[in-house]
């Protein structure tokens, strides 16, 4: 027990990042074998896959999957002995900002509601479960719910403002905030 307690925490590799988000958003198709999963290129230069696991994604020199090139996928040269870690800005920065992560935690959000309903701690237990195989803490749950509440008044004003009044749709974008922020904190994306 005294080993595992030096042991360092190391981060996920590319692909169980990648297969991990897809999974807690509901969107991982396990299906085995057959061909490769093309990937698509965005207009803003990103590379993109469908849903299936890493291991069936086309691998290309040219075009690697922009998640997985950004979080250490292994070289693509004959002779690849040692997998590169690093920790650097682009990696934070791509799962802050890019569209499809967001989309993903919103799924995620989906999710939770769609499994134990809109009662803000039951779903802050389930996210907890889901993302991180574990129940909050007291003070994670008193603060996420808190966020919830604090985000779902926030959104509930810009959508007035536009003239929607759903507060159904409040919550759900709020507790797409508080997963995306999950999906970004150091204890979903490191292995203790």
């Amino acid at each position: 027990n005294r080993l595992l307690s030096r042991m360092p925490m190391r981060r996920m590799e590319a692909e169980s990042l990648r297969d991990t988000l897809l999974l807690i958003a509901g969107q991982l198709n396990d299906t085995e074998f057959g061909p490769a999963e093309a990937v698509k290129v965005r207009d803003d230069g990103l590379v993109l896959s469908g849903n299936r696991r890493s291991i069936y994604v086309q691998q290309l020199r040219r075009q690697a999957v922009s998640l997985l090139e950004i979080f250490d996928l292994p070289s693509m040269n004959p002779n690849c002995l040692q997998r590169p870690e690093s920790l650097v800005a682009p990696q934070a920065l791509h799962l802050m900002n890019d569209a499809v992560i967001r989309g993903l935690a919103s799924q995620f959000a989906d999710r939770a509601i769609l499994e134990v309903g809109s009662d803000w701690p039951t779903l802050m237990q389930r996210v907890f479960a889901i993302a991180l195989s574990r129940p909050p803490s007291g003070e994670e749950q008193e603060d996420c719910v808190q966020s919830l509440q604090l985000l779902a008044d926030e959104w509930s004003k810009q959508m007035s403002s536009v003239g929607k009044t759903s507060r159904a749709e409040a919550t759900r974008r709020a507790l797409a905030t508080v997963c995306h922020t999950i999906i970004n904190s150091a204890t979903f994306l490191y292995i203790d």
